[in-house]
């Protein structure tokens, strides 16, 4: 069945937008994208991966064609509880039994974070883990302000109640050396070119509970990332992983930006080799 769009409706009521390209493969990847965008902007996992995998892909909260408060979230954690949702649908409806799971950006903290601390002993663990840019820390002055206070100044920040849509959280001239990756995300409608102060603290707070320690994953830990990446500290996060979680296969593409995917050929070609290396291993 390819291209099969469901409606999953989770526990809360919240209406989340699934779409799925099945293949009767063995093997299942789910994928969670980042802040502001949504799972179409991930088309290309289905041209490197669709002939071999089966691909659930599906919109966060309030990001894309999924309901909930635009570019809002009440507590970080709903995200890592979705995808244990998410998961639970593809067993439930799909017969899966063999995941890997794919996170991009804040879709990676959300990855990181739902295998650190919401696996149960009794849930369908993945055989394999791929973070596109995780957010260890954020870039520039206000990245090593908010990383170096106190975790209780970050912890009460997430807990405020008051929040307002702000503009421009996510630099679209550093998505891309191609310039028109930038543009397209301006014109694409499911796109948020607004998120909330409430969003940007719950996130930082995720962060520094998450990447303060190891993940311990007990499967292949891959992760990527640009060494140029402006939206990320990409220094944190190789640091993250050579001294923190040292159980991880980590490819640094030197002179990338954020979205590798969506990088001008040198890069990007880089890039897809290493996401296909990663992958294709478990199918033999």
């Amino acid at each position: 069945m390819i291209g099969e769009v469901k409606t999953l409706h989770l526990r809360d009521k919240t209406e989340l937008f699934v779409k799925v390209h099945e293949k009767s493969a063995p093997i299942w990847i789910i994928t969670t994208h980042g802040v502001g965008e949504h799972c179409g902007r991930h088309a290309y996992m289905n041209d490197l991966f669709s002939e071999y995998f089966n691909i659930l892909q599906y919109d966060l909260r309030g990001h894309g064609r999924s309901h909930g408060k635009r570019g809002y979230v009440e507590n970080f954690e709903q995200f890592a509880l979705d995808l244990k949702e998410i998961i639970e649908f593809a067993q439930k409806v799909y017969g899966a039994d063999k995941i890997i799971l794919f996170g991009h950006s804040m879709g990676a903290l959300i990855t990181a974070q739902y295998v650190q601390q919401f696996i149960g002993v009794n849930d369908l663990y993945p055989i394999k883990v791929f973070l596109s840019a995780p957010p260890v820390k954020l870039p520039g002055i206000l990245g090593n302000l908010l990383f170096s206070s106190p975790y209780s100044l970050s912890k009460g920040l997430a807990k405020m109640r008051f929040s307002v849509p702000i503009k421009g959280m996510v630099d679209l001239k550093h998505l891309s050396h191609d310039v028109a990756v930038g543009e397209a995300y301006k014109r694409d409608e499911f796109n948020l070119m607004a998120l909330h102060s409430k969003l940007l603290f719950e996130m930082i707070n995720a962060s520094r509970n998450v990447f303060t320690r190891p993940l311990r994953v007990r499967c292949p830990l891959h992760a990527a990332v640009g060494s140029e990446d402006k939206i990320v500290d990409p220094v944190a996060l190789i640091h993250y992983f050579q001294e923190v979680e040292k159980n991880c296969n980590l490819q640094v593409i030197k002179g990338g930006y954020h979205e590798l995917h969506n990088e001008i050929k040198k890069y990007r070609l880089a890039y897809f080799n290493f996401l296909k290396g990663s992958f294709m291993d478990c199918l033999y």
